[in-house]
């Protein structure tokens, strides 16, 4: 089965159909829906990740995400994905081209979500929480790169992960403390954030995190508070692509977590993934998030991050919206609570 996925996703990414997402669907459709928002300062920013089903047909291009963004869903905030720039971010003159679309557009770039994965074989890169100081430095630099590419097109964060299959808790706080500071430390020059995402396993633990952030004591660190099951599984099988409908062993509660995190938030992710027939999504409540959202001192952006797309794409058993559905469904729900 997992040979099968490599194969679809190595052939996906060949095959391209010549078009994009903002040719697809007209513009006008969202054209006359106002956003109403009951408290001005909480926005809906769209993340790129939604769509990495479309990308991995060939039908999605990172540079008409600010298009899509103002003209398809009436938003004025763009949240990035790594992966969706399929090694275009080397090109200055593309990040230049984006920027002014993006500027053009009266659209916030906010953040970018780094993976170092190889979608094709699906191996993952060193990490900046590995024992291995070898391993952790590259992890840095591959990292500070990412810095660099977020100050060009203005986004205040990127977004990293911290995996490790050995050692103990204190150990990779001890090897994730150094490499975020480091990055902290070079994205000061940039005014660019570094950012912790819940992504299962010991950052699933939102106490362990929050002493990570509170160790590091850097305005150019904070978290980034995810919705989602797969993201307060603490002990499950390295969460990675290819997994991500695999059962959790040991769930952290996702409202007490996102609660830890968000008092130090610099974005919030909207996950969502399948909806009943009243438009509420099965997996989370998404009220009780808002309301836990409201109650604390967070302002910003709040990015729909649709991921039944990638669920079905992986055999997810479920009612999986494609993704154009998907965004517009947890759009209506963020505006309905905020």
């Amino acid at each position: 089965m997992e040979n099968q996925k490599r194969k679809f996703m190595k052939n996906s990414l060949k095959y391209t159909m010549g078009f994009s997402l903002a040719s697809t669907i007209p513009s006008f459709i969202f054209s006359s829906c106002k956003q109403k928002l009951k408290d001005l300062n909480l926005k809906i920013s769209l993340q790129a990740y939604s769509f990495a089903p479309l990308l991995m047909s060939g039908k999605f291009d990172i540079m008409d995400f600010p298009e899509i963004v103002r003209n398809t869903y009436g938003l004025n905030g763009a949240e990035y994905w790594s992966i969706a720039f399929m090694n275009k971010e080397k090109d200055k003159n593309f990040l230049s081209e984006l920027n002014k679309k993006s500027e053009d557009l009266g659209i916030s770039n906010t953040i970018i979500l780094v993976d170092d994965i190889n979608i094709q074989t699906m191996e993952q890169g060193p990490s900046l929480a590995s024992l291995k100081k070898e391993e952790r430095t590259k992890a840095i630099e591959y990292h500070k790169h990412w810095i660099e590419v977020a100050s060009k097109i203005n986004c205040h964060s990127i977004r990293v992960n911290l995996k490790s299959d050995v050692g103990s808790e204190e150990d990779i706080l001890e090897t994730s403390g150094e490499s975020i500071s480091k990055l902290a430390e070079y994205g000061s020059s940039y005014g660019v954030s570094t950012i912790v995402e819940n992504h299962g396993g010991l950052t699933g633990n939102a106490k362990w995190l929050v002493k990570l952030i509170k160790e590091i004591n850097s305005d150019f660190v904070g978290t980034l508070p995810d919705f989602g099951n797969n993201g307060f599984c603490m002990k499950r099988e390295r969460l990675d692509l290819s997994n991500l409908t695999k059962p959790c062993d040991q769930q952290y509660d996702k409202y007490e977590g996102v609660k830890e995190l968000l008092p130090f938030a610099k974005g919030i992710s909207a996950k969502s993934h399948e909806f009943d027939d009243k438009g509420n999504d099965i997996n989370t409540d998404f009220e009780k998030m808002i309301n836990i959202i409201k109650e604390s001192s967070y302002e910003g952006y709040i990015a729909i991050e649709y991921e039944g797309g990638m669920l079905n794409l992986f055999g997810g058993k479920g009612n999986y919206l494609a993704p154009h559905e998907g965004v517009i469904a947890t759009k209506t729900l963020l505006e309905k609570l905020i």
